[in-house]
């Protein structure tokens, strides 16, 4: 019906126009460079009229093909992700810089795109936990895994890694140890972890991981044995702070071998074990290691043991075929002879040490061994030559990491120095 109205009308236009164009046909003339065009504008009219009706049905059967809203759709689409790849790109720039808010206002822009949504709103939750807003930081997390539940291990260890940067390692722990059992045993969880457990000195849980890290193999074999190192020597050091020389002895007995012959973790041991008053339960394992390499921190602990001093003596001696000139040797073996009254002996062995070396703790030893021979003067001369010396602080092993807190027994330190009292204790004594 609506076919024929408008026909008709057409129709009757038609004819109106028809008696008007046979009083007045008109004159068009349209000239373009060479070219020149004269007709009636009545003619003129039509052709527009009629190309008009051409480009209307062309353009009507591309909207019902849908060849068009396709099109339109596809170009919406690429200019959207266009403006929220520049959206995208501006927020991480302020993210950089440390503007939270303004990366934060960014990046939920560009969360509308449906494609750059998960990105988005990790970025935003790292914007979020820089202004200290935790609740916001995990609602931005959930609208990532909600965008694509698939990648959910993904953004838990983003979510990881972000509480990791801002200082939160036990919630970042917390988050990694909520995955299911499967996922607990993805390389980069287990490196993670590792990284956590030693920013936070939790030295069993550490020790506990280092089966799945090596089964995995979650690490380089080399980063591996590092951390395997220092996990185990934060444990000796760790389980001596309760003083239960049983546990320690446990602790000792479970590490690989490998790690037992490592000079700082046999130190660390050797010094708890002799303030619980189990010196002489770790001479064996001094004595082999010695043997096996030598070591000043580990002769200067020899020194201290309180058990056989004839027998730690003897083998002592043994060491100066190779080491006559050593100053932390002879300051060992003064000190054992003293423990077994051999008074000359041990007067002799400091003595040439300080002829090496000056050391304060040194000529402690010798002054103490003079007071107790009843030679007060000479006494006092090394005392006060071995109180010039005590602001030379004595360094500890050098280790390969700081994290852990050293067992603390004292290390001598031997300088260049003016020569010591023995020739002027001789003097005095003839």
């Amino acid at each position: 019906m609506k076919l024929v109205i408008a026909t008709i009308i057409v129709l009757l236009g038609a004819a109106v126009v028809a008696v008007y164009a046979m009083q007045d046909p008109g004159y068009i003339m349209l000239s373009f460079r060479d070219w020149t065009i004269e007709t009636s504008f009545v003619l003129f009219a039509v052709a527009m009229l009629i190309g008009f009706v051409l480009l209307y049905a062309a353009f009507r059967l591309l909207i019902a093909t849908g060849l068009l809203p396709r099109r339109m759709g596809r170009w919406r689409q690429r200019h959207g992700v266009d403006v929220g790849r520049k959206q995208l790109a501006q927020g991480m720039m302020k993210l950089n810089l440390g503007q939270w808010q303004a990366a934060e206002r960014l990046l939920i822009k560009c969360a509308r795109n449906e494609e750059l949504a998960p990105l988005a709103y990790l970025a935003a939750a790292r914007a979020a936990q820089g202004q200290g807003i935790e609740a916001r930081r995990d609602g931005y997390i959930q609208l990532a895994q909600q965008k694509t539940p698939k990648d959910s291990l993904a953004l838990t260890i983003a979510q990881a890694q972000i509480q990791a940067d801002f200082g939160k390692p036990q919630q970042a722990i917390a988050t990694l140890n909520r995955l299911p059992g499967n996922q607990h045993k993805n390389q980069t969880v287990l490196t993670l972890l590792a990284q956590l457990y030693t920013d936070s000195k939790d030295w069993p849980a550490l020790v506990k991981l280092l089966a799945e890290i090596k089964h995995n193999k979650a690490l380089p074999q080399t980063k591996y044995f590092e951390t395997e190192h220092l996990a185990y020597s934060g444990l000796i050091n760790h389980v001596a702070k309760h003083k239960d020389a049983a546990a320690l002895w446990e602790t000792w007995n479970s590490m690989p071998k490998d790690l037992r012959n490592k000079e700082d973790i046999i130190t660390d041991f050797a010094c708890s074990m002799i303030k619980f008053g189990q010196a002489d339960a770790v001479e064996e394992i001094l004595y082999n290691r010695i043997n096996k390499q030598w070591s000043d921190s580990l002769i200067y602990i020899y020194g201290l043991l309180d058990g056989d001093t004839e027998i730690n003596l003897a083998r002592g001696r043994n060491w100066l075929k190779k080491h006559s000139g050593n100053p932390v040797l002879l300051l060992t073996l003064g000190r054992l002879a003293m423990r077994a009254h051999q008074w000359q002996v041990s007067r002799d062995y400091l003595q040439q040490s300080l002829e090496i070396a000056a050391n304060a703790e040194t000529y402690q030893e010798l002054g103490n061994l003079l007071a107790f021979l009843n030679e007060p003067t000479q006494a006092l001369e090394c005392y006060r030559r071995g109180l010039a010396l005590t602001s030379e602080h004595a360094p500890q092993p050098e280790l390969k990491s700081g994290l852990v807190e050293r067992a603390s027994l004292p290390r001598p330190h031997f300088s260049p120095a003016e020569p010591p009292p023995h020739t002027q204790l001789q003097t005095a004594q003839a």
